[in-house]
């Protein structure tokens, strides 16, 4: 599919805070695009309904023919945001593709809601991360303004006036040439072939990490089902809670250590395959663009098969994480003792389904490339 011309603006949210905002955010993207409109007497297509099928046609038409330079992200930030695994897929999908290109500026936020610690300090979450690091747009006190305000009207022209300079600003944007993903303070320029071989030779790396992740698992898996065990003789005495609550405490307590490790583990493996994600992205549209030299066309071949394997791998983990993620649904309803954990455990949970999105990404790209 053909991109349409134009510029094009793509809303990212969650219909939940629409409703509660009862129809607000469409209609912010609306007024937004009215304003565009009338200040350049262009068109700006919006896409808002993640449900259509156009919506995700464009989406993949835009990013595989490199955004164009004038393809706006404009992910609507609340607490929810961070919740929604399709929200979170949308940015780190888009992010990679424009940082792949230079054209980081494509991507823009608006905080809609205000969500506690996003601009304070290094982020464990990547997306929040991602977000944190934009020049986002603050409309936390702005969405309880009227809407016909000449406040609200005033900001709605503002943040319309931005999108034409960010859109005239990309559009002299050149691709950046591909940096090393190993050595990036290197002088010397490589080619595909020391590209290729870098990621290479991180992916048995991030192979260990899930391998250690899925063993860390099973050892919370244990350790739960021998709290479930010890709670049911108790319950068998009749100590009642305060045998449950002891019970509790000792779990929390075995378990810390590898609660803790989890965390390490889900911060490691998404950060780095957000950090090299630009760098592979680069890769496939250098085959895409200029097809490989005749002596690369087999380790590009190779590579891509490496990037598949991976893929497929990391598809087969997800049944087993969600199965542990169900656990640790049963336990949301235990003592104090266990929320800090609960909370480690979530957030490493949900870093290996943002990486797998990262690495499901590659694979389609590579299929588009080469089908």
């Amino acid at each position: 599919m053909t991109p349409d011309s134009g510029a094009a603006g793509f809303w990212s949210y969650t219909h939940r805070d629409d409703e509660i905002e009862e129809g607000r955010i469409r209609r912010l993207a609306t007024k937004i695009a009215n304003e565009f409109e009338a200040i350049t007497a262009e068109e700006l297509h919006v896409f808002l309904d993640k449900n259509d099928i156009k919506w995700g046609d464009e989406w993949r038409a835009r990013i595989d023919s490199a955004l164009t330079g004038s393809t706006l992200f404009i992910p609507v930030i609340t607490p929810r945001f961070f919740k929604s695994d399709e929200c979170r897929r949308e940015v780190l999908t888009f992010s990679g593709h424009a940082a792949s290109l230079g054209l980081d500026e494509l991507l823009l936020p608006i905080l809609y809601i205000n969500v506690p610690g996003i601009g304070k300090g290094e982020q464990s979450d990547d997306v929040m991360a991602l977000i944190a690091k934009r020049q986002y747009v603050d409309w936390t006190q702005l969405r309880l303004e009227d809407e016909n305000s000449p406040t609200y009207r005033q900001a709605v022209h503002s943040l319309a006036v931005r999108l034409v300079e960010i859109l005239e600003r990309t559009a002299e944007v050149d691709p950046p040439p591909i940096a090393r993903i190993e050595d990036p303070e290197s002088d010397d320029e490589p080619g595909m072939l020391e590209m290729m071989a870098d990621a290479e030779a991180a992916l048995p790396r991030w192979n260990e990490t899930m391998v250690e992740f899925a063993q860390t698992i099973a050892v919370i898996g244990e350790a739960v089902s021998d709290a479930n065990a010890e709670m049911e003789l108790s319950d068998a005495r009749g100590a009642g809670f305060a045998g449950r609550l002891r019970a509790t405490h000792k779990l929390a307590e075995r378990i810390k250590p590898s609660a803790e490790r989890l965390s390490e583990l889900g911060e490691q493996y998404s950060a780095e395959l957000v950090k090299v994600d630009p760098g592979v992205l680069g890769i496939i549209r250098q085959v895409e663009s200029e097809g490989p030299e005749a002596t690369e066309a087999e380790q590009a071949k190779e590579f891509f098969e490496t990037v598949r394997d991976f893929a497929r791998s990391g598809r087969k983990n997800m049944e087993a994480y969600q199965e542990f993620s169900d656990t640790l649904q049963g336990l949301s309803g235990m003592s104090k003792s266990m929320r800090p954990l609960m909370g480690k455990m979530r957030g490493a949970a949900q870093q290996v389904v943002d990486g797998q999105a990262v690495i499901d990404e590659w694979e389609r790209r590579i299929d588009e490339v080469t089908s």
